[in-house]
């Protein structure tokens, strides 16, 4: 699995670039393993190495009816899993698919493009949109989704710490679990790319 490989687009590219074509076409790319090197996204065309760490990743199919923008939180499509995305993480500890690829333009991903979907190693990720305690990431904290009305919520798609006290986390909690702080943030520092080691669970 590399980064360059012939047919596929490359990492902060969506694979019809916004405008997608018949699903039956790409039907087999679905679920396509990838590994990347860590890099900051490309400026003037080039990238700047920002570790030795890789990135590992999924080629995914946008069914949620949404667009779906870099650095936040998903869900799997109801019998679809590995393949296919239905929207942004809602619920507090629900399991996370996965982490849009950060690398994306704000634009984001059309309904029915495909996408990388991030699933292990360092990634940025959206902060909450609410300053206070919420908003608060120490280097290390263990994360967990965020609650939000609806999918299509800005509030949607975001971390929360899982809380340090053993008497108040679920088996949910502690099983959906997907990463850990790299960047500390302050209560000022709402919607802003944080840096995370992430880890989802096969």
């Amino acid at each position: 699995m590399s980064d360059n490989v012939t047919g596929l687009p490359k990492r902060g590219f969506t694979y019809h670039g916004g405008t997608p074509d018949s699903i039956g076409k790409t039907l087999g790319l679905e679920g396509h393993p990838m590994r990347f090197m860590d890099d900051f996204p490309a400026s003037g065309g080039v990238r700047t190495k920002r570790s030795d760490s890789q990135v590992y990743a999924v080629l995914v199919r946008n069914v949620s009816g949404i667009t779906l923008t870099p650095g936040r939180t998903v869900s799997w499509k109801a019998a679809f899993r590995g393949r296919r995305i239905d929207g942004f993480t809602t619920t507090t500890a629900q399991e996370v698919a996965g982490v849009v690829d950060d690398q994306l333009p704000t634009a984001g991903v059309a309904n029915n493009d495909l996408f990388w979907l991030i699933v292990k190693g360092p990634v940025l990720i959206k902060t909450p949109l609410a300053a206070g305690a919420g908003s608060v990431f120490a280097e290390g904290d263990s994360l967990v989704a965020l609650t939000a009305a609806t999918s299509q919520a800005t509030t949607a798609g975001r971390p929360a710490v899982l809380a340090s006290a053993a008497t108040t986390n679920t088996a949910a909690a502690i099983i959906n679990r997907f990463a850990r702080v790299m960047s500390a943030m302050t209560t000022a520092q709402t919607n802003t790319n944080m840096l995370v080691d992430l880890n989802i669970s096969p």
